[in-house]
């Protein structure tokens, strides 16, 4: 019998996978004030009233003394936690989506939402890696027929093209994917 973790361990990986290897270097990382705006604006977009009203605030505190970012609900207000490491648009996007998902955990509907906020906010490229990643690592999603199974975005041949190309990228030092790395383990560039 599967553990009730294993689709939040299978997305977590999954994310993993989509933003350090996959992935162009997203990290934008922004001050309580930038990301409190982020929320905001997400909030009043047209697609996400269409699609996930949300009719309730959220508020952005700091997360000092956490290691990762968090949602949940304090004192009658949403909120969402960020250690300073944390504040970058997509985990931004994951935590508001646990609230529009009203605290459903990782399931297949989060993932879906998750999806979604990411070709929108993101663009569709950072949804295409990440749907790729959640095909890999078997992350289930909701379907017009219920729960399943992420597809690729592509044919299977056409994205293992694209990311081996992405690959021979990172090789040839074309797409830095580790940025400061080399200052990290005391390499030269």
């Amino acid at each position: 019998m599967p553990r009730k973790r294993d689709q939040a361990g299978r997305l977590y990986r999954a994310e993993s996978l989509a933003m350090n290897v996959y992935g162009k270097n997203i990290r934008q990382d922004m001050s309580l004030d930038e990301a409190q705006k982020f929320v905001n604006s997400l909030l009043k977009r047209s697609f996400v009233q269409r699609n996930y009203p949300f009719n309730y605030p959220i508020k952005v505190l700091d997360g000092r003394g956490r290691r990762s970012a968090c949602a949940s609900f304090r004192q009658g207000e949403f909120v969402i936690c960020l250690p300073k490491a944390m504040r970058t648009k997509y985990v931004i996007l994951h935590e508001v989506a646990h609230h529009i998902n009203r605290g459903d955990g990782h399931k297949a509907y989060f993932a879906s939402c998750l999806l979604d906020l990411v070709r929108n906010v993101l663009g569709k490229e950072q949804a295409e890696i990440l749907q790729g990643a959640f095909h890999f690592t078997g992350v289930k999603v909701k379907t017009k027929n219920g729960e399943a199974k992420a597809r690729l975005p592509k044919s299977r041949v056409q994205w293992l093209q694209e990311t081996k190309e992405h690959f021979k990228k990172i090789e040839s030092g074309e797409v830095k994917v580790y940025v400061g790395l080399d200052e990290l383990v005391g390499r030269s560039a």
